[in-house]
C-alpha cells in the first residue's frame, strides 16, 4: 500500500463520488500555556494499492509521537481496499476528526502511518509557545 497524501486541517469530508473536502490545512499550532488543548482537527490520509492489494482487509494504526518519540496519541483500525477495475489503482481515504487532543509542550510532533506493521509515511506538526513572542 502505498501513502498519496497525509495532511492536518481543520475540516474535512468525503463527497459523492469519494472526492475529499478539505478546509484550513495547517502545519502549526499556536498556544499560549501548556498543556495546550486543541479542540478539533482532521488528519487526511488517502492510500493506494499497489498490485496485488485490491480486496485485502489491512491493519491501519495512526500515532501521534512528539520529538523524542512519546507517543501523544494512538487510532488503531482495519481499511478494507476495494477491488480494482480497469485503470487506475483503488484509492482508500481516510478522515480521522480528533477532538480535545492534548499537547503537552511546545515543539514538533509527528502523525506516523502504519499499514499492518509497515512505515507508510508521516505528517510533522509544530505547536509554537506563543507567550514567549510577547516577553
Amino acid at each position: 500500500m502505498k501513502l498519496l497524501t497525509i495532511l492536518t486541517a481543520d475540516y474535512a469530508n468525503i463527497a459523492e463520488g469519494g472526492k475529499v473536502n478539505v478546509m484550513g490545512i495547517f502545519r502549526f499550532i499556536k498556544a499560549s500555556s501548556f498543556p495546550a488543548r486543541h479542540s478539533q482537527m482532521s488528519l487526511i490520509i488517502k492510500l493506494e494499492a499497489e498490485f496485488g492489494e485490491e480486496g485485502q482487509e489491512r491493519a491501519l494504526s495512526v500515532k501521534l509521537c512528539d520529538a523524542e518519540g512519546n507517543k501523544i496519541f494512538e487510532s488503531v483500525g482495519k481499511i478494507n481496499m476495494p477491488k480494482g477495475g480497469v485503470g487506475l489503482r483503488p484509492e482508500v481515504n481516510v478522515i480521522m476528526n480528533i477532538r480535545d487532543l492534548i499537547f503537552p509542550k511546545p515543539g514538533m510532533y509527528d502523525f506516523v502511518v502504519m499499514i499492518d506493521k509497515d512505515f507508510k509515511g508521516s505528517c510533522n506538526l509544530e505547536v509554537v509557545d506563543i507567550s514567549k513572542a510577547k516577553e
